[in-house]
């Protein structure tokens, strides 16, 4: 089975040789590389049709005829145009060790053994976070950003994404639940609604171990964070507000979660999904569902302010 990565691009030069090189040097050569550019104003598209030139057959660069603005709509709409039986998503400014996709093929192929090929399912795997010169800042970006992986409940990953979208894939069943969505600019991103409804609908499956790296640097569509450290701690105090509009994004998404799925949803679902998305939830709702939420930062800061 051929593996399709999807590569969303925008203004990359910088970093994106690297990436296409890490992609190239795959242990396993079973894969499609599909790349689209949204307009860059840099040496992207040049770099791209050098990469296409050299691997005829390997990698290929599609036009989708319109300009999209953000990674989100981007991404969903490659997915939206691909019929492949498992894809990735690929960032362009991170890199790939040379087992990932035989790493990610090993898993796949006891997920479809004990659940069955039709089950809506979502991989991703650990990265190592790094400055922009590919120093390491951390060993683990899960430890870093205290984001657990014991278990995967919908209702948790609404209240705070664990998945990253370039360290992930995901099969054909849960791309066309995911593309159910009513309305795409209500939600946040596109791996976090994906891991909502993979954890309700599906299965999410964790690999412990860091398979690529994940850089930080200025032009970061979103960045690490070190949760739980004094600085972080300090920066969400100093930006209620942004705290306060994240919040009501969360609040948004779930409201749509329960609008396109409300026909699969059980009425314990709904308590949920009603209960949250309310401008106010309550001290009494995150009474009851504060185990779901990670971390005693988060669990305050949604109390006292969601």
């Amino acid at each position: 089975m051929t593996m399709e990565i999807l590569l969303a691009t925008y203004n990359g030069a910088n970093y994106l040789p690297e990436q296409l090189d890490s992609i190239l040097a795959q242990t396993d050569p079973d894969w499609h590389l599909t790349i689209s550019d949204d307009g860059s104003t840099d040496d992207t598209a040049r770099i791209i049709d050098e990469y296409v030139e050299k691997n005829p057959g390997k990698i290929e660069r599609v036009i989708l005829g319109k300009t999209f603005g953000n990674a989100r709509d981007h991404f969903v709409e490659m997915i939206r145009r691909s019929d492949a039986p498992w894809c990735f998503l690929c960032d362009q400014d991170d890199t790939w060790i040379p087992e990932k996709i035989a790493k990610f093929r090993e898993a796949i192929d006891q997920a479809e053994t004990g659940f069955g090929a039709d089950t809506p399912f979502l991989i991703f795997c650990d990265q190592i976070p790094t400055d922009a010169e590919l120093k390491p800042v951390a060993e683990s970006l899960m430890r870093y950003q205290k984001q657990y992986t014991e278990e995967f409940d919908y209702r948790s990953i609404l209240m705070q994404n664990v998945v990253t979208g370039g360290a992930m894939a995901f099969n054909r069943a849960l791309a066309e639940m995911a593309l159910e969505c009513k309305d795409f600019s209500k939600v946040i991103m596109h791996d976090w609604w994906m891991a909502a409804v993979a954890a309700r609908f599906g299965q999410i499956i964790y690999l412990n171990e860091p398979l690529g790296t994940y850089r930080q640097h200025s032009e970061n569509a979103v960045g690490a964070k070190a949760v739980g450290s004094v600085s972080y701690a300090k920066d969400r105090m100093s930006k209620l507000g942004e705290v306060c509009e994240t919040i009501r994004k969360k609040k948004t998404q779930t409201a749509l979660f329960r609008d396109t799925y409300r026909s699969r949803l059980t009425g314990k679902d709904l308590e949920f999904l009603d209960g949250f998305a309310k401008k106010r939830s309550g001290p009494g709702f995150y009474w009851k569902y504060g185990k779901l939420i990670h971390g005693v930062e988060r669990k305050v800061g949604m109390t006292l302010l969601g």
